[in-house]
C-alpha cells in the first residue's frame, strides 16, 4: 500500500504542478494582449493617432486570434503541445517587447496582428494536456479553474501595476509583461513533464468531420451568441453609462469581479445540474434574456441599476463561458479531439464578437443604446434555442 500512496501522492502533487503551469502560460498570454487597453491613450495623445486606428487594431487582433484558434486547435492535437506553447509564449514576449520600441503605425498594426496568431496557439493544447493529465470527475473543476486565468490581464493592469505605468511610462506596458512571459515560457520548457505522448489514446481519435455533429455545430452557435453579448457589454459598458446617467461610479474593478463571481456560481450550478454542461448554459442564458429584458424596460431611470443588470449579465456569461470552452471540450480529449473542438468553439465565440463589435457601434451611433440592448436580448434568444437544439441533436444521435 505504501507504494501505491506515494504513487497516488506524486501524481497529485504532478497534477497540481501541471495545472498552475497551464493556468500561468494562460494568464500570461493575457498579459500579452490586455496591456493595449492602457496603451489606447497614449497612442492617442502621445503618437496622434486616431480612434479610427485603435479600433482597426482591436478589430484586426479579434479576427486573427479567430481564425488562429481554427488551425491552431486542430494542429494542436497533431503536435507536441509542450514545444508549441513554448514557441508561441516566448515569440508572443518577443513582440511585446519589440512594440515598445515602434511608433509606426503600420508595423505596430502588422505586429499585433502577429501577436494575435501567436496567442490564439494556447487555448486548445492547453485543454489538450489538461484532459490528459486529469480524469473526466474532475473536469467541471478544471475547466472552470482554468478559465479564472482570464483576469489575470485586467486585474494586473487595472489595478496598481496599471496606475505604475500610466504614472511613469506607457511603453513599460510592452516591456513588464514581455519580459514575464519570456521568463515564464523558460519555466514552462523546464518544469512541465512531457508525459502525454504515452496517455494520448490515438487509436480513438475521431475525423475532424465526425466532431463537427450537428449537435456540435449548434454548441458554435451558442457560444457565438456568448461572444456577441459578453465582449460588447466588456467593451461599451462605460459609454453606455457615460451616455444614460449623469455621473459615472469608479468602477474599473466591478467588471473583473463580476466576471470571477460568475464563474464560480456557474460551476457551482454545474456541479449541481450533475456535470450536464448543456443544461446549466440553457439555465444561464435564460438568466442573461430576463437581465437583459429588464435592462431594456429600465435603461437610464437609475444608474447603479443600470450597472447592477449589465454586472449581472457579464457574471453570467462569463459562466456560461467557461462551461462551453473549456468543459465541453474536455469531453472531446479521450477522442483525440480536445483542441481542436476547443478551437473551432473558441473560434465560434470570436466570431461573435468581432461581428458584435461592428454592429453594436453602428446601432449607438445610428439608433440609441435601447436597440443595443434588444440586440443582446435577441442573442440570448438565439443561445437558448441553439443549446436546445444542439441537445435535441445529441440525443437522437446516441
Amino acid at each position: 500500500g505504501g507504494k501505491e500512496k506515494d504513487w497516488a501522492l506524486n501524481s497529485t502533487r504532478l497534477k497540481r504542478r501541471i495545472f498552475i503551469l497551464c493556468w500561468c502560460a494562460y494568464a500570461g498570454a493575457y498579459l500579452c494582449r490586455t496591456n493595449l487597453s492602457i496603451v489606447v491613450p497614449f497612442l492617442i495623445e502621445d503618437l496622434g493617432w486616431d480612434k479610427g486606428t485603435v479600433g482597426l487594431l482591436g478589430s484586426i487582433f479579434f479576427w486573427v486570434y479567430a481564425f488562429g484558434q481554427l488551425i491552431n486547435g486542430y494542429i494542436g492535437d497533431r503536435i507536441n503541445t509542450k514545444l508549441f506553447i513554448f514557441f508561441s509564449l516566448l515569440l508572443s514576449s518577443v513582440i511585446n517587447i519589440v512594440l515598445g520600441f515602434v511608433v509606426s503605425k503600420f508595423i505596430f498594426t502588422i505586429l499585433w496582428g502577429v501577436n494575435g496568431f501567436l496567442l490564439s496557439m494556447l487555448w486548445g493544447p492547453i485543454i489538450r494536456i489538461l484532459g490528459l493529465w486529469f480524469p473526466k470527475e474532475e473536469s467541471n473543476k478544471i475547466g472552470v479553474g482554468i478559465s479564472t486565468s482570464m483576469f489575470a490581464g485586467y486585474l494586473v493592469y487595472w489595478g496598481p501595476i496599471g496606475q505604475f505605468i500610466r504614472n511613469t511610462n506607457w511603453r513599460l506596458a510592452f516591456y513588464i509583461p514581455g519580459i514575464l512571459v519570456a521568463l515564464f515560457s523558460l519555466c514552462w520548457l523546464i518544469a512541465l513533464p512531457s508525459k502525454e505522448e504515452k496517455i494520448d489514446r490515438e487509436s480513438g481519435r475521431i475525423p475532424v468531420k465526425q466532431l463537427l455533429s450537428p449537435g456540435l455545430i449548434f454548441i458554435a452557435l451558442t457560444c457565438m451568441a456568448q461572444g456577441t453579448i459578453k465582449e460588447s457589454i466588456g467593451l461599451w459598458t462605460p459609454t453606455i453609462l457615460s451616455d444614460t446617467a449623469r455621473s459615472i461610479p469608479d468602477f474599473t474593478m466591478f467588471i473583473p469581479i463580476m466576471g470571477f463571481s460568475g464563474l464560480l456560481s456557474a460551476g457551482w450550478l454545474n456541479y449541481r445540474f450533475n456535470h450536464r454542461e448543456e443544461f446549466t448554459v440553457l439555465l444561464l442564458f435564460s438568466l442573461t434574456l430576463i437581465s437583459n429584458i429588464l435592462l431594456f424596460l429600465l435603461l437610464g431611470l437609475n444608474v447603479y441599476l443600470t450597472i447592477c443588470l449589465l454586472g449581472v449579465s457579464l457574471a453570467i456569461l462569463y459562466g456560461a463561458n467557461a462551461l462551453l470552452l473549456a468543459n465541453i471540450p474536455l469531453r472531446f480529449v479521450a477522442y483525440g479531439g480536445g483542441s481542436t473542438v476547443a478551437g473551432f468553439l473558441d473560434f465560434s465565440s470570436y466570431t461573435g464578437s468581432a461581428i458584435a463589435s461592428i454592429i453594436t457601434g453602428n446601432l449607438a451611433t445610428n439608433f440609441s443604446w435601447r436597440s443595443v440592448v434588444l440586440l443582446w436580448c435577441i442573442a440570448s434568444l438565439a443561445g437558448i434555442l441553439s443549446v436546445y437544439l444542439s441537445q435535441k441533436n445529441i440525443k437522437s444521435q446516441t
